[in-house]
């Protein structure tokens, strides 16, 4: 057998070198393509995504501006707001091209109004009387529900004088972690409450769906508000009582105050009506809209003091 020569073996080497060195390349080009092309994909969901939203975005506004729609023609139509009205009905989820979108008008006028409290910088005492009726339509005692509307009270007004013993002003929330303080003007929104001395989450989940935050001092309409913000308004309605006027307007509801007024129970003390009314200024319109990958969830506050609601804030989530 014939010896290998050193050249063959060392070209033999080489060659085999080369392509070892080539898999790697094709390995690494193969690598790098791969990565682009996720990138590329993950580009290309970015953009969708960004197109998505803001599509979701439009139908939500549209929804919104629909909804005033509704309301200025309710407006135009009639002086009396109540539940069995259009603008009362939710909107499921509705399919349009590519998505769907649905929601609903709720009649902020029917609640109580938080910063009702607090007229002119200075506590409403009428307005916290109603409040701690409220309170204790919700199951608190007496004095805890007298000791919340104090502090509440102070929350909202402009001096830094605590109402009570109990209460808490601008000292007392400095020494508690955050160092928030009272807000010294009106709410913006019930959450808020959850910075409140007192106000507990348990609180909060049976307060939140029977009060407002409204800009300005506002009648409650007896034609839309639940039955423990009746028993706030309504000096020694009880709640058997209350649920009887709640069926009466279901039944045929009340044209206006003096309608109500001939339809309460006999009571010891007769409300101050000039604070009820049957229509409403204030509405909340919710709209939930998707589109292709995204969903927006969009919340108004409008203000029908005028014909054509006006939004007064607006946010997304």
């Amino acid at each position: 057998m014939s010896a290998r020569s050193p050249h063959s073996l060392s070209g033999k080497v080489q060659r085999g070198a080369a392509v070892v060195i080539a898999l790697l390349v094709v390995a690494l080009v193969a690598g790098i393509a791969s990565a682009a092309v996720a990138d590329f994909a993950i580009a290309l969901d970015g953009t969708t995504g960004r197109r998505d939203q803001a599509q979701a975005r439009q139908l939500a506004r549209a929804a919104i501006d629909w909804g005033r729609n509704v309301l200025a023609e309710d407006a135009r139509t009639t002086d009396v707001d109540h539940a069995s009205e259009p603008w009362a009905v939710k909107v499921p989820a509705t399919p349009v091209e590519d998505g769907e979108v649905g929601g609903e008008i709720r009649d902020c006028s029917g609640r109580f109004n938080l910063n009702s409290l607090v007229r002119n910088g200075i506590a409403d005492e009428a307005a916290l009387a109603h409040f701690i009726a409220l309170l204790q339509a919700l199951g608190l005692p007496a004095e805890l529900a007298r000791q919340q509307a104090d502090i509440l009270a102070d929350w909202l007004d402009a001096d830094d004088l605590a109402r009570s013993p109990e209460s808490a002003e601008s000292a007392w929330y400095a020494a508690q972690e955050g160092r928030r303080l009272p807000w010294g003007s009106p709410m913006l929104d019930p959450g808020e409450l959850a910075m409140v001395r007192g106000f507990t989450p348990e609180v909060l989940s049976h307060l939140q769906p029977l009060v407002a935050a409204l800009p300005a001092p506002s009648a409650v309409n007896v034609n839309t508000a639940p039955p423990e913000v009746l028993m706030a308004m309504i000096p020694g309605l009880g709640p058997e009582a209350a649920q009887l006027l709640i069926a009466e307007r279901n039944r045929a509801w009340f044209k206006d105050v003096a309608d109500f007024a001939a339809r309460l129970p006999a009571l010891e003390r007769q409300p101050d009506f000039s604070r009820l009314s049957t229509s409403s200024r204030y509405f909340m319109a919710i709209v939930r809209a998707r589109y292709g990958v995204s969903t927006v969830r969009m919340e108004a506050l409008l203000d029908r003091e005028r014909r054509w609601p006006d939004i007064l804030w607006l946010r997304q989530s």
